[in-house]
């Protein structure tokens, strides 16, 4: 406090000269605009008493300096101009996947060459391409149509060393359904839109028709007629279809039918604002021979309660065949434009179907019955939540983070499925950007499940009293004799006990639509459960990594080059493999 008084001082004695000096009004840091002038006052020139002033030359107008190039617009950066009448995309490229043989042996103690050859190709390559083509008003002013079409040329994997083998198949390290040559439609529709007089209150009648997709109580690939009738206040929609074949090429199997519609009014469009829309949605999916299939009746009501902008509550209630058999509260919150809170709450309850409405929830009497090719175990009741958020820092520093959990809700009598284990999640995303050229990612997740714990087992090759000897795994000990008659595991205690994963990417962009680059790695560590207590804890758990290298570039404004590079770390269930290497290639254009 002694410096007080100086202080005093120095506001006194500034006070004083701001006091003594006298207000001066006139502008003289910036002379005034010459383009403008003042009006003379009519009542002076009415008395005579002031000289009226007489308006000067105008000023000659100065040369407004060069004007800046114009924005690049849709034409300049390739992207489609919806107004345009005709728009066409194609993509072409090739991938090439191989493996290397190390010198181990496979799980069970084999050798993975037999004859000087393996068992599969350690090469596979294939060439694809998709096609995009969508016109706007060709013909009639309000017909719209879209088609995507996707062709591929692989190379059958056959054994070309022995020539008695020429019509073997030899699967691939990593073999998938998408071995082999053949062009598909994946969409195409046709849509005519405002056909309709609109004096009768008829704006905004639409029918498509063709392959298309539905969005219902579960997203539906079909092919056939949908019509819809949508304003800003109310939203009709109607639909017959059969389902489409998505997992082969052979569209003369009988496929299942599937009709429904739905309706929606969004009361905030009312003259007095009510904030709050309401939903109705019905699916039924017909019986399908060719896929064994009963199938099912689905009705989903919907409330989406939005009070304020940055506010949200939606709540849905699904039935299955007349029964309630899941309901879900979705809640969303934004602060400040930056800060994003989503929380998820999912009750499933024993009657819901088992995959999708097409694969519904077998009798009781077949509950154990195994699908063909998902051996999904019985539906549960369960409950799944989950939290998630996001944030902006400084500006430049994106965080993210997520949190879950699931909870068998059956019965301790009930038959318990690995499908439907109890389980813990959390994950975090950091992304940090410098100048908007340089971006880096980082991430975690982990999951951890909670599995029964593996039946205990004497090693004796005698059976176990009072156990049934055909409910026995009688595998072979190394000297030929059959081992101990051990139980067959539980499916509860089959799979996955947890997994943790780390990833990171180091991103470079030199702006839109010219050219990027990324360097991604990760490693991931995986606990499955052993089928029983004293198996060998050698293949309990999986560590491997890997990594993807991509190039995203630009020629012009309508060519596109795109590469990947992938590849991973061996594979603990696999040692006979060294690993896994991807190459893909892709040049797209945009007419």
């Amino acid at each position: 406090m002694r410096f007080a008084p100086i202080w005093v001082a120095i506001g006194v004695v500034g006070s004083a000269a701001i006091a003594d000096a006298a207000p001066d009004l006139r502008l003289k840091h910036e002379p005034p605009p010459r383009s403008l002038r003042m009006r003379p006052r009519r009542a002076a020139q009415a008395t005579g008493s002031v000289r009226p002033m007489v308006p000067r030359k105008p000023a000659p107008i100065a040369t407004p300096p060069q004007a800046l190039p114009v924005r690049a617009g849709a034409e300049d950066l390739g992207v489609r101009d919806v107004k345009q009448p005709v728009s066409f995309t194609l993509n072409v490229g090739y991938q090439v996947d191989a493996t290397q043989l190390s010198d181990r042996p496979t799980i069970n103690g084999t050798n993975a060459v037999n004859n000087g050859q393996p068992s599969f190709q350690r090469l596979r390559s294939y060439g694809f391409g998709e096609g995009f083509l969508s016109t706007r008003g060709v013909g009639v002013a309000s017909l719209s149509t879209y088609f995507a079409l996707r062709f591929q040329a692989a190379r059958d994997l056959e054994d070309i060393n022995d020539p008695s083998l020429a019509a073997t198949q030899k699967p691939s390290p990593i073999a998938t359904w998408f071995e082999r040559s053949g062009t598909e439609l994946r969409t195409g529709w046709l849509e005519i839109v405002d056909f309709l007089p609109e004096k009768y209150g008829f704006k905004g009648v639409r029918v498509r028709v063709g392959d298309q997709f539905i969005y219902g109580p579960w997203i539906m690939h079909v092919d056939g007629l949908l019509a819809a009738w949508e304003t800003r206040l109310v939203r009709f929609q109607a639909y017959y279809a059969a389902r489409h074949s998505d997992y082969t090429r052979d569209l003369t199997t009988d496929n299942a039918t599937i009709y429904g519609g739905s309706a929606r009014i969004d009361l905030r469009e009312l003259a007095r604002p009510v904030p709050i829309a309401l939903a109705a949605e019905s699916l039924t999916v017909g019986p399908d021979v060719s896929a064994d299939t009963r199938g099912s009746r689905n009705l989903q009501l919907e409330v989406d309660w939005r009070p304020k902008p940055d506010f949200a509550l939606i709540g849905k209630v699904r039935q299955l065949n007349g029964e309630t058999a899941n309901e879900r509260l979705e809640f969303r919150g934004r602060y400040k434009q930056v800060s994003n809170l989503v929380f998820d709450l999912v009750h499933r309850r024993r009657t819901d179907w088992q995959w999708d409405p097409a694969l519904g929830r077998p009798p009781d009497d077949e509950t154990l019955t195994a699908r063909r090719y998902l051996d999904l175990g019985p539906v549960m009741p369960q409950l799944v939540a989950s939290l998630r958020g996001g944030t902006l820092l400084a500006e430049n520093l994106d965080l993210s983070v997520r949190g879950a959990f699931a909870r068998d809700l059956s019965s301790e009598t009930s038959i318990k499925s690995s499908n439907n284990a109890s389980y813990v999640e959390g994950a975090a995303a950091l992304q940090v950007r410098l100048r908007r050229t340089i971006a880096f990612d980082a991430s975690v997740l982990s999951r951890q499940n909670a599995l029964p714990t593996p039946i205990q087992i004497v090693d004796t090759k005698a059976p176990i009293p009072g156990m049934d000897p055909t409910n026995c795994d009688l595998s072979t000990s190394g000297d030929g004799g059959p081992t101990a008659c051990q139980p067959l595991p539980d499916p509860a205690a089959i799979g996955e006990r947890g997994f943790t994963e780390v990833g990171a990417a180091l991103r470079m962009s030199l702006g839109a639509r010219r050219f990027s680059a990324a360097v991604e790695v990760y490693t991931r560590r995986t606990r499955y459960a052993a089928l029983y207590a004293n198996s060998n804890p050698a293949y309990e758990s999986d560590v491997r990594g890997g990594g993807r290298f991509t190039i995203d570039a630009w020629v012009g404004s309508r060519i596109r080059l795109y590469a990947a590079y992938d590849l991973s770390s061996r594979f603990e269930f696999a040692p006979e493999l060294t690993g896994y290497k991807s190459l893909r290639l892709i040049m797209a254009g945009t007419y």
